[in-house]
């Protein structure tokens, strides 16, 4: 068990959800910032001209990602007067930009800090994608509710009434890959990223929905 671990476990109130996972994710975030700022330090000493170039919207990435595992870290580690709507837009902004950093990354799959910066990315999202779904579900719920508490009211207080969301998390809404081009038109961004992401397709954060259905499409097609 982490320090972080520890210290929430030792909160006088309950976090609404297990303080292992809740902890594993501050702990992720905090290192993943970590290798993202490393990451776009490293590509900064390139000494190739051309790479340096095609680098910049990924070291880009990098520094905006470490920014937002940082924020999200903080917030997600203060449960006292916990406000859902504040913590769900920070996790689906650090969630996005996660997102869009690995696929940047992937990219230099012959460069090794670019390799460890979007491993990092991707396990970090992945596990935020496990704490949506805890803050969900129905056994988490009645602790960590989605509507927020008075500015003084400990998260896991009474707050009535069970829980509502409408997060999917990454790879839930992406998996039927028999859909049709109507089907794929009612997904959202990130679902068809996600989907084709499975497929084999690069280049994902830089795409449009029009431009991912073509792809996905496409990909089907061929």
């Amino acid at each position: 068990m982490s320090l972080v671990e520890k210290l929430l476990d030792a909160y006088p109130a309950q976090t609404g959800m297990p303080p292992r996972l809740l902890g594993e994710a501050v702990d992720k975030l905090y290192e993943c910032a970590g290798v993202c700022l490393t990451c776009a330090d490293a590509a900064a000493a390139e000494q190739d001209p051309e790479k340096i170039v095609m680098s910049i919207k990924c070291v880009r990435l990098d520094n905006d990602c470490a920014d937002l595992c940082t924020v999200a870290a903080r917030i997600l580690a203060r449960q006292t007067g916990y406000d859902a709507p504040t913590t769900m837009a920070i996790i689906e902004a650090t969630r996005t930009v996660l997102r869009a950093s690995a696929d940047a990354a992937e990219e230099f799959k012959e460069t090794t800090y670019f390799q460890l910066s979007a491993k990092a990315c991707r396990e970090t999202e992945q596990l935020l994608g496990q704490l949506v779904e805890q803050m969900g579900s129905s056994e988490a719920g009645e602790g960590y509710p989605t509507s927020p508490p008075s500015a003084t009211t400990p998260a896991g207080a009474s707050m009535g009434g069970g829980t509502e969301t409408t997060e999917k998390t990454g790879g839930s809404g992406a998996s039927g890959a028999g859909k049709s081009e109507e089907e794929l038109r009612e997904m959202n961004v990130d679902e068809l990223r996600d989907l084709a992401r499975e497929q084999g397709v690069t280049g994902l954060h830089e795409m449009r929905k029009e431009e991912l259905i073509e792809a996905i499409s496409g990909k089907r097609g061929s």
